[in-house]
């Protein structure tokens, strides 16, 4: 759990360079001025259990940028920042005319962030989105396929109607970007959920829930991601996309995908594949999945039934 002095190095970062830092019920919201474009970025869930100094989310890449930074840190209760502290922060920033400082605003997130920043974008009516699996909403009776969360669901306040769905506060957005995988069914019901409109959907595959970790994985997710940021396109995504080929990341989800869609044949290939690529680490229980799940399918030979007073039930035995 994160303590107060855990933030305290963060805090006169943001303050040396005439920012600040505010506490909203759990929640912490940091902004950092530098440049004209401004980084409105979300934690995950367990950010909260990173070593000190706390940082949000993109804190490293909104620096070397040299971006404008305001990021809301999560405390050890993730409620998706369903807290009306939190509502009544950005209600204050669009009031107030906050965003109207920069050329340019982006909300990025991933996961309980993703949310976030598809939601609370309708503080700044035509701001950029960048967001990475992120769910719609949590509210059970719009999506009844959302079963992942229900301790989100029973922290968050989901009665107050601001920064609620993310199928109506996203058509107030500018752009948005979404990186999801296309055969994660609960990720892509959200996904679909979301207005058509100035909508961009990157897909990658196989990649499940985690996507910002394979694509870590597979080197250059900087540089990938201030891409997509600054708004460039997404040109160089499928070039990314093809380092997936010797990533070992991958291809253990790659697996992971065949076994649970009862393919273990397929499993196995994509386990002797996973085995070639340069320092791979053994995966002894994922073999042990894909082993057992072929001595299911395998059926056992067929024998001849042996019928008594047969002849050969009668032939003497051997000696």
């Amino acid at each position: 759990m994160s303590k107060h002095w855990h933030y305290r190095a963060t805090q006169k970062t943001a303050q040396a360079a005439g920012g600040w830092m505010r506490v909203l019920h759990g929640h912490r919201a940091v902004f950092v001025p530098r440049g004209p474009r401004l980084l409105v970025s979300f934690d995950t869930m367990g950010a909260h259990l990173a070593p000190p100094p706390r940082r949000p989310w993109a804190w490293d890449l909104a620096q070397a940028a040299g971006w404008s930074h305001l990021g809301l840190m999560t405390g050890p209760c993730n409620d998706w920042y369903r807290r009306r502290a939190v509502f009544d922060f950005f209600d204050s920033l669009r009031d107030s005319g906050f965003y109207r400082r920069f050329d340019d605003v982006v909300f990025y997130g991933t996961s309980m962030g993703g949310f976030a920043a598809c939601t609370f974008v309708a503080s700044a009516p035509g701001a950029r989105v960048v967001a990475i699996s992120p769910q719609s909403t949590l509210i059970g009776a719009r999506v009844p396929f959302e079963r992942r969360y229900p301790q989100g669901q029973k922290r968050g306040n989901w009665d107050d109607p601001r920064y609620l769905d993310a199928q109506s506060c996203l058509r107030l957005a500018g752009r948005a970007v979404v990186l999801v995988d296309p055969f994660h069914a609960a990720d892509m019901a959200h996904v679909a959920r979301l207005p058509d409109a100035r909508l961009t959907v990157l897909r990658c595959p196989f990649m499940g829930h985690r996507i910002p970790h394979h694509l870590a994985a597979m080197g250059g997710f900087g540089a990938l991601m201030r891409g997509l940021l600054e708004g460039q396109g997404h040109h160089g995504f499928a070039a990314h996309l093809k380092r997936r080929k010797g990533a070992v990341s991958y291809h253990k989800g790659l697996v992971k995908a065949a076994l649970a869609r009862g393919h273990p044949v397929l499993a196995g290939r994509m386990l002797d594949r996973y085995r070639t690529l340069p320092d791979a680490p053994p995966v002894p229980q994922l073999a042990a999945r894909v082993a057992r799940q072929l001595r299911v399918t395998e059926k056992p030979s067929p024998q001849r039934p042996r019928m008594r007073g047969s002849r050969a039930s009668r032939s003497p035995s051997p000696r």
